[in-house]
């Protein structure tokens, strides 16, 4: 078995909002058997940096950690 049969990653790339909030996402893995823990948390704060460029983020509600 050669060294490349171990390597593991993800590519994981969105679409700007297409209608509303609603994105799409794409995701390749080689090797790489989960998601990620920390992929959620990136996800919602880009989401929340995106409403604040825009104008529509909701300063009342809480912010994610």
């Amino acid at each position: 078995s050669s060294r490349e049969s171990y390597e593991a990653y993800l590519l994981q790339i969105f679409t700007r909002n297409l209608i509303g909030p609603i994105f799409i996402e794409i995701i390749q893995r080689r090797n790489h058997l989960s998601f990620g823990e920390g992929n959620f948390g990136a996800l919602f704060r880009s989401i929340e940096r995106d409403q604040q460029r825009r104008g529509v983020f909701d300063h009342g509600a809480p912010a994610s950690r």
